[in-house]
Parts: C-alpha cells; structure tokens; sequence
C-alpha cells in the first residue's frame, strides 16, 4: 500500500506540474475540523449533473443514479480507505478479459466498471478530449449498470450495489490521490489518474 500511494504521490506532484489547478491539496484536503477530505470533492459536483449524465450513457433512469450520489455523500469517510487493488484488478480481469462478469458480485461489478472507465479515460480510447471528474465518475456508474445487465445479475446485490460500487471506487481513487480541485482529467494533463491506473495496467 506504501507503493500505491508513493505512486499516488508521483501522480499528483505531475499532474500539478502540467496544470494550473489551485486548489489541490491545501485546506480543503487538510482541514483541521475532522471533516475528510471528499467532503469538499463532492460539493464540487454537481450530483444531478452526474446523475443525468449516468443515465444518458447508462441503464436506468436518473433516480438510480441519485440514489448513488446519495450514498456517497453519506458514506465520505469510506472514500479514504485503502483500495483493495487484488480485488479491484480480479474483478476487472473476470468481467472484460474473461468475459465471465455475471460470476461477480454486484459490488465487484462496480469496481470493474469503474477500472474499465478509468483505463479507457487515461489512454485515450474513450475520447481525445479532456474529461472531467464529473465525466468520469457519471461514466463509471453508468457502465456499472450497463455491466450488471450484460452479465444477466450478479451472484449477490444487486444494480445499486454495483453502481454505488463503482462511484465510491473512483471516489477513492480521487480522494487518495488528493485529485482535487478543478480542472480535467484525460489527455496530456492526467497525470494523478494516469499514474495510479499505470499501476492496475
């Protein structure tokens, strides 16, 4: 784990040196009155902006979406526990190298959603246009749930579980990284989330 955040580190120190983001690290991310460090990430975003965005790219309508913002407003200081990388990376292997995602859980559905998202972000495969994390986390859940009826169900959970999981998956990926403030991710300047899915690559 003190490889994956030295790499979060790296990620974060490149990522500053190729943009002009203000507000990353600093108060909002070291604030002494014991609130974590999303609480301010998620009053950046526009939670019905997401939720629109997931069910123009997803299956299910935008209450499904809402009630996975919801849940990751109410559950911030998960945002700051450690990412489980085995599972996250197995997960991911099972439902798009093996094609076998309907053997997953609905929560391990999200994290392989939300991974996919990622890699296709930070390579360049999903747009050559820079994304934001708006883009990035209504992307994540909306492929959560189109995932989670490709496979025909999940062997537990069920279609908010697996888009709750893989909104709270990139929730921990941007916290851990301290990726906040404004700004894109994808293309020359993702160098926070570039870095941290070199090492699920």
């Amino acid at each position: 784990m003190d490889k994956f955040m030295n790499l979060a580190q790296h990620g974060l120190d490149a990522y500053q040196s190729h943009s002009n983001v203000q507000k990353t690290g600093g108060a909002e991310f070291n604030s002494p009155d014991n609130k974590p460090p999303s609480s301010s990430l998620m009053n950046m975003l526009n939670h019905d902006e997401v939720a629109e965005k997931a069910s123009q790219n997803g299956s299910g309508g935008t209450d499904l979406f809402k009630s996975a913002m919801g849940f990751l407003n109410d559950n911030k200081f998960e945002h700051e526990k450690p990412i489980d990388e085995e599972h996250v990376t197995s997960s991911h292997k099972a439902a798009y190298t093996d094609g076998n995602a309907g053997s997953l859980g609905a929560s391990s559905i999200g994290s392989a959603a939300a991974l996919e998202v990622l890699k296709r972000f930070t390579t360049g495969s999903e747009s050559s246009s820079s994304k934001s994390k708006t883009d990035l986390i209504s992307m994540a859940m909306a492929e959560a749930s189109k995932l989670f009826d490709q496979s025909g169900g999940a062997t537990s959970g069920n279609k908010q579980d697996a888009v709750n999981s893989a909104g709270m998956t990139v929730m921990k990926l941007l916290v851990q990284s301290k990726f906040g403030g404004g700004g894109a991710i994808g293309g020359s300047n993702s160098g926070g989330l570039m870095s941290l899915a070199s090492k699920f690559l």
